[in-house]
């Protein structure tokens, strides 16, 4: 039926599948879908070129990649790390260097993002609107989107991935929209590797400890990615300078060509309930990931890929839907508390970051496999 022909409640019929939300996990969602054999609306329009930093993918993220159909075409646009590397911030001594044998790349935003959607239009399943959801009504059967600009549609299943403050995620869950972090910041840029000393063009993943304060940087391409976590009350004008000074090992981080852009932390926490009838959640709408273990574009592709296996797999969309919440929310749990642990003991200082130090230093690099390797595994539907 035309997406223009009106029926008896003067409501256009979408595509039988709507995805909301233009980000790395609604396009994921979408492509997920859309391999399964469905026809899709996707709501929101083109996110990519107005994603910005980067991102690192893990082995659970890169199965999700593969069982997408994008891996090969991931592989050529990302820069393969070879070790995650964690040091004391003050004095640059290794505490753990962990050799990295499955996939682990860096990517752009933006690259991983423009992957994702031609992928999707080479489908030729799927249909743009450039509208957002402001109310969603479900009744016989049916899901009812009345959009911001004032139209009306059905459609046969909504994947809400519009984000922790969006429409999908107030209509599916009682707790509300996804909150952020009142007293820690994330001061992002990206620089030149040119512009910078040749030790951070090294293909692996750093993170600096000490002070309260977590550095993590790594190399996507020719451009270096750079995220420092710190208390929101330390980030007046100079916050560089007192954090790298000229001693430090980070002290070209004070270079003013740098353009730091000041960006809230997400609270670790997943949605109440992922599904209520025949609206479902996936990426930030289902789960608030705090980036300390580098999961929230890896989650959201996941997401993406256990929701087009069930799809593929089951009869009807409720039935797929079902056994994609049950399954996703579960092991998403799990890795949101983790992630949200990893925070604390990453923003620890004093006393207890020096027994912090001497505790990794100590265990080495099959401490921190162990504590990955739940984080790591790939979800079991994509096996």
């Amino acid at each position: 039926m035309p997406f223009n022909q009106s029926l008896e409640t003067e409501q256009p019929i979408m595509a039988g599948l709507v995805v909301s939300g233009g980000g790395i996990a609604g396009l994921a969602a979408a492509l997920g879908a859309a391999r399964a054999g469905h026809d899709i609306t996707l709501l929101g329009g083109s996110a990519a070129p107005n994603l910005k930093g980067g991102v690192q993918i893990a082995p659970n993220g890169w199965a999700a990649l593969e069982s997408l159909g994008l891996g090969d075409s991931a592989r050529a646009c990302s820069t393969r790390l070879h070790n995650i590397t964690v040091r004391a911030l003050d004095s640059g001594a290794t505490l753990i260097r962990l050799p990295l044998h499955d996939p682990y790349a860096s990517f752009g935003r933006a690259a991983l993002a423009g992957l994702v959607e031609e992928a999707l239009n080479a489908t030729g399943r799927v249909t743009r609107i450039a509208e957002d959801i402001a109310h969603i009504h479900q009744n016989n059967g049916h899901v009812t989107l009345i959009t911001a600009e004032g139209a009306s549609h059905q459609c046969d299943g909504l994947v809400a991935a519009d984000g922790g403050k969006g429409p999908g995620r107030r209509h599916v869950t009682a707790n509300g929209s996804a909150g952020v972090s009142a007293s820690k910041v994330a001061m992002r840029a990206l620089m030149p590797l040119a512009d910078m000393p040749a030790h951070f063009a090294l293909a692996e993943s750093n993170l600096w400890l000490g002070r309260g304060v977590h550095v993590v940087h790594y190399p996507i391409g020719e451009m270096l990615n750079l995220v420092v976590t710190l208390p929101a009350t330390r980030t007046g004008d100079g916050w560089q300078a007192r954090l790298f000074g000229a001693s430090s090992p980070l002290a070209a981080l004070v270079d003013e060509r740098i353009e730091w852009v000041r960006t809230p932390l997400p609270v670790a926490a997943t949605a109440g309930c992922w599904r209520r009838g025949r609206v479902v959640l996936a990426g930030d709408a289902a789960h608030s990931m705090p980036p300390h273990l580098a999961q929230g574009a890896g989650q959201g592709l996941q997401d993406a890929a256990c929701l087009g296996q069930h799809l593929g797999h089951e009869d009807g969309i409720e039935a797929a839907f079902t056994l994609y919440a049950r399954e996703r929310a579960a092991a998403v749990s799990r890795i949101v508390q983790k992630a949200d642990i990893s925070g604390r003991i990453m923003g620890l200082s004093g006393p207890s970051a020096h027994l912090r130090d001497m505790v990794l230093n100590a265990g080495g690099p099959r401490l921190m496999q162990n504590w990955l390797a739940e984080v790591w595994s790939a979800d079991p539907s994509l096996a």
